[in-house]
């Protein structure tokens, strides 16, 4: 399993020898290709070559790019990297509403209990308390919009009642950030898996390519929430060294199947648990990653 991410933050030329990719800016490095699972261009000087490219989706590494304010505005993943694609296409387009219901009412369940632990570990017990009651409530499909309800309780709570995810701060920039990182990981493995990335369980927007990958990182938002709460203030500043931490939230430590997992892993473990419920028609299936404490996961 690739663990290594990679963040370009000035002037490199990008080349590859001996199948590893070979980092010149004043020094040079040389990082085996298949330990590296995402790669962040924040520079717009960078010289790359088609050969880094192929190699890139050959070993299945997602590639970001970056606005102005280096915050992920695109993502190369690899095309149809899946031996059955069309078996795997008909299986996503013939699941029930009712499977994508259920399977989005335990993604909702889960998120808010994941949000529940985060207001928990920033010392917000009574309103835990308070999300952990909503998430019994959430029926199929959320109908009853419980994830809109506790996100605004949710936010209020954990960063102020001023807190606008609207606003163009530190706080709002970096969880921009973070989440964009996590999904872009999230739609890598979604196409590994052979699935259509743009056909989503809840979300439908035809303007999104990605849906399903916006489905699937509602449970993983909380960790990108909690580092954000634990590091960030309005002093703080948006630095490259910010940025790194961020990438390297693919590497803290989540719950999953009972055991301690990298977010990284966690997703490759939630989206092959979703192939299984698919098969076997049966939502119960369905893997998802519960949050802990953030440490960085240890690699045997």
């Amino acid at each position: 399993m690739s663990w290594r991410s990679v963040v370009i933050t000035q002037p490199t030329k990008l080349s590859v020898k001996n199948r590893q990719l070979k980092i010149t800016q004043d020094e040079e490095w040389s990082i085996p290709m298949e330990d590296i699972s995402s790669i962040v261009l924040e520079t717009p000087q960078v010289n790359i070559s088609s050969k880094v490219i192929s190699l890139i989706a050959e070993n299945k590494i997602v590639m970001y790019s970056c606005d102005d304010k280096h915050i992920p505005n695109g993502i190369f993943i690899p095309f149809v990297s899946h031996s059955r694609q069309l078996k795997t296409f008909k299986n996503q387009l013939e699941c029930s509403e009712s499977f994508n219901k259920r399977c989005w009412q335990q993604i909702i369940i889960q998120k808010i209990l994941n949000q529940a632990e985060v207001l928990k570990l920033s010392g917000k017990n009574i309103m835990s308390e308070h999300l952990e009651a909503l998430s019994q409530k959430v029926n199929s499909g959320d109908t009853t919009n419980m994830e809109a309800i506790a996100a605004k309780a949710y936010f209020s709570s954990l960063y102020g009642k001023g807190f606008n995810r609207n606003y163009d701060d530190i706080q709002n920039a970096a969880l921009n950030y973070g989440y964009s990182i996590i999904r872009g990981a999230i739609a890598r493995t979604i196409v590994s898996y052979g699935y259509m990335p743009s056909m989503g369980i809840h979300h439908k927007s035809e303007l999104n390519n990605y849906n399903l990958a916006d489905d699937f990182i509602e449970v993983f938002r909380p960790v990108v929430d909690l580092w954000v709460k634990l590091n960030i203030n309005e002093e703080t500043d948006f630095d490259k060294y910010v940025r790194a931490n961020l990438v390297n939230l693919l590497n803290v430590n989540v719950k999953i199947q009972g055991k301690l997992q990298s977010v990284n892993n966690a997703i490759n473990i939630m989206i092959a648990s979703y192939t299984t419920a698919i098969n076997q028609k049966d939502y119960k299936k369905l893997e998802l990653p519960k949050l802990i404490p953030l440490e960085i996961h240890c690699y045997e």
